[in-house]
């Protein structure tokens, strides 16, 4: 557990009395990675495999409120004290910690600090740092324990995309209809990156840092929600495949190119079809964080091009346009997928993608793959 920062604000005892009525037990079970028994939990009654040692029968359990036992060591209590005791450190330590992850709430900003003065020293130093282009590309998210695909189901809208199991289990994808998640009751896509722990032994591994949840419909008013604090405009969607995947530095040295899209269903979509080298923007509006992960990401598969295959829309042609300047900028070579351009030409005439067709999910994974062997994708 990171320890409380000088500048940051303390909790109280009546915070952790508010934390303790609040707790979500049920995200916190999932978020700190235990596996449900089905055949043994019950609706208000879970139970699984103890967190602090290995064995054959599950002997923990959690209910309301956070509460716990476990029959192997003898011990239980509240939430607070199962962080303690997996994480150390004190109560105090353990309520932020819960905070941060989003398994309860209380009323207090914890990005306040205690005082004006380390305040207006923290925003110096951190306007500062930001200005510096050689740490434009630094992580700010930090990692996080917390795993919502753990409790998370299948739907239709992911069949109907054809986004299958395999698919969702590799990316982290998966329907939240329980809990007390901001995100239940839509399709969740888990938010993660390649990147060296304390762990690791020198190697990047898969962190999470968050979660992203998008409506099941597209009528929604927002169609895509984000936890408060994550900033998604300095992560790339699926950015540790072409990290990890063996198979991704391959496809980059075939193609010869990074293939950058708008959303995690076309990331999703591109990855059901094979491809290993795609990740997602989060939208048409490239921030410089993001170009310098691309930038990284090239450097690492020694490629200079970035294949920009945004949405059909307005919105994708000027984001990719702007894109285009800023990735050029860095010394990248980016190239827009022109989708009203000829993909084919037959003996009846040029064949093109058809109208209905706006984005990189709406094409069957047969297209996608189609397209890849014509190196357009």
């Amino acid at each position: 557990m990171n320890k409380l920062a000088p500048d940051a604000v303390r909790l109280t005892p009546e915070h952790l009395d508010e934390i303790r009525a609040s707790v979500d037990w049920q995200a916190m079970f999932g978020g700190l990675g235990l596996r449900k028994a089905e055949g043994k939990s019950k609706p208000n009654d879970w139970w699984a495999f103890s967190p602090f040692h290995v064995e054959k029968t599950p002997s923990f359990h959690m209910g309301p409120g956070g509460l716990w036992y476990d029959f192997s060591i003898g011990e239980g209590g509240g939430a607070i004290e199962l962080i303690q005791k997996l994480e150390g450190g004190n109560c105090f330590e353990a309520g932020r910690f819960i905070l941060e992850n989003g398994w309860a709430h209380a009323s207090i900003d914890l990005s306040q600090p205690v005082t004006g003065q380390r305040d207006k020293v923290r925003r110096s130093v951190t306007k500062a740092v930001t200005e510096k282009t050689e740490a434009v590309s630094a992580p700010s998210n930090a990692p996080i324990r917390q795993d919502l695909i753990a409790m998370c189901d299948t739907h239709p809208r992911l069949e109907e995309r054809g986004i299958s199991e395999e698919t969702c289990a590799a990316l982290g994808i998966g329907y939240l209809a329980q809990g007390r998640s901001p995100l239940k009751g839509r399709i969740v896509f888990q938010v993660a990156d390649a990147r060296e722990t304390s762990k690791s032994g020198g190697q990047k591994v898969r962190v999470v840092l968050s979660h992203v949840g998008r409506a099941t419909t597209d009528d929604a008013d927002a169609k895509y929600l984000f936890y408060p604090g994550f900033r998604k405009s300095d992560e790339l969607y699926a950015q540790e495949i072409p990290w990890l995947h063996e198979d991704a530095f391959e496809q980059t040295a075939k193609t010869g190119f990074i293939v950058l899209t708008e959303g995690p269903f076309d990331v999703a979509k591109a990855y059901e079809a094979g491809l290993r080298n795609v990740v997602g923007s989060f939208g048409a509006a490239l921030s410089e964080v993001q170009a310098h992960k691309l930038a990284d990401l090239a450097h690492f598969h020694n490629v200079q091009e970035i294949r920009l295959v945004f949405d059909r829309d307005k919105a994708g042609r000027e984001g990719a346009v702007r894109a285009t300047k800023l990735l050029s900028d860095i010394g990248l070579n980016a190239q827009i997928f022109d989708w009203n351009a000829p993909v084919a030409n037959t003996a009846k005439g040029p064949v093109h993608i058809p109208p209905e067709i706006q984005d990189l999910a709406d094409l069957s994974t047969q297209q996608i793959v189609w397209l890849r062997q014509q190196q357009l994708l």
